[in-house]
């Protein structure tokens, strides 16, 4: 009989502290105006507009504390007003795309291009806070990796299973791009003030050239294991079809003969070139030599940033812009935002249609230029493709 007075006198405590539980939040008073002016110094927006201000640029803010999301378009004085936000750091990401018709009356080339600017760890107070940020024209990229799915399987028997991993390529451009002698490579964190990264992986197609042509509007899907992890892990996915697999020699690792295997440079750890299901920073590159600039300390491969063709940086806490292992120049946002072991993917938009072949978002901005997947699509992309 004691034991249950205890147990109800325990229930009706806590029922008690709940109710005298209130939601904090901040208060209205400490809310403030954030005005964004976006101004073009190059020659693209003063030849067409005969002015530096941005009208019609996607304008994206980023709190780090509260993890809130905001878009706008700049109005005709390349303005960006959000009303009512709180004192935060922010991070801010601007993108315009330019038409071709645009780009050819400004400097005679009908590639598409954008128009970038980012600001990050902006420190906003005050009543009315206004700052700046300049923007300059980027080209589209031609490769680019356009799926990453890293997160693994939910248990259908096998818990934690992450064996399924891939990433897919994309050619964006108009041109046969070759594949070989490509390197895909992961990134240690803390080195974004460096000319290198540091590749905790890294791993180069085979060929000699013009072995493994990719045209445009094709895919070329890089799977951890190629086979159809669905008949080991019921959760899981068909990588029967994937175009090469990462193979770690005497490790116990599966080689699918009739799969082409990544040629290893440089591999620290595991059994296979494992991604990670919470944190990473993938990137794609070309360099005549792979180890020109040797290792670091911590047995890390250094690879030269100004040879990146693209890099996506994902975290499953999106507010952790301070944790990123990429520059702002290579990828400028974060990607993913969901827990570990649920078959979601990331997948880049698609922008607009060039005779009928998709041209996916290259803004370097994973934050812009990505969706979340809740299932994978190897090889192919999904049908939501567009920003709301």
């Amino acid at each position: 009989m004691k034991i249950l007075q205890i147990i109800i006198t325990i229930i009706t405590v806590i029922i008690f502290l709940q109710s005298c539980t209130e939601t904090v939040s901040p208060p209205d008073s400490m809310r403030l105006d954030l005005v964004i002016t976006v101004i073009d110094t190059s020659a693209f927006t003063q030849t067409l507009t005969d002015s530096t201000l941005v009208d019609s640029a996607q304008v994206f803010v980023n709190s780090l504390s509260y993890g809130h999301y905001f878009f706008k378009l700049t109005d005709t004085l390349g303005q960006a007003v959000f009303h009512q936000v709180l004192p935060d750091v922010y991070s801010i990401s601007v993108t315009k795309r330019l038409s071709a018709a645009e780009v050819e009356q400004v400097v005679g080339s009908p590639n598409e291009r954008a128009l970038n600017g980012q600001l990050q760890g902006l420190e906003v107070s005050g009543v009315v806070f206004d700052t700046v940020v300049y923007v300059t024209p980027v080209a589209l990229g031609e490769l680019l990796i356009s799926e990453i799915y890293y997160n693994g399987s939910p248990a259908d028997p096998i818990p934690y299973y992450f064996h399924d991993q891939f990433l897919e390529l994309y050619n964006n451009s108009q041109s046969t791009i070759y594949l070989d002698s490509l390197i895909i490579a992961d990134v240690s964190y803390g080195h974004t003030d460096e000319d290198v990264i540091h590749a905790i992986h890294a791993y180069m197609f085979p060929g000699s050239g013009s072995d493994y042509p990719l045209e445009p509007g094709e895919f070329a899907v890089v799977a951890q294991d190629a086979i159809d992890h669905s008949s080991v892990n019921l959760s899981s996915i068909d990588l029967s079809g994937a175009d090469f697999e990462y193979y770690v020699k005497d490790k116990g690792d599966v080689d699918i003969q009739e799969v082409p295997n990544m040629i290893m440079l440089n591999h620290k750890y595991g059994i296979d070139f494992l991604y990670s299901v919470f944190n990473d920073a993938l990137v794609i590159l070309r360099v005549d030599d792979p180890y020109e600039y040797g290792y670091d300390n911590f047995d890390e491969l250094l690879l030269p940033k100004s040879a990146i063709l693209d890099g996506v940086d994902y975290r499953d806490n999106l507010i952790e812009l301070d944790h990123k292992r990429l520059d702002i120049i290579i990828d400028a946002g974060l990607t993913g935002g969901f827990d570990a072991y649920s078959r979601k993917s990331v997948e880049r938009r698609i922008d607009f249609f060039r005779e009928g072949l998709p041209v996916l978002m290259d803004n370097n901005n994973s934050s812009i230029d990505f969706q979340v997947l809740n299932s994978p699509t190897p090889g192919y992309l999904s049908a939501a493709d567009s920003l709301p």
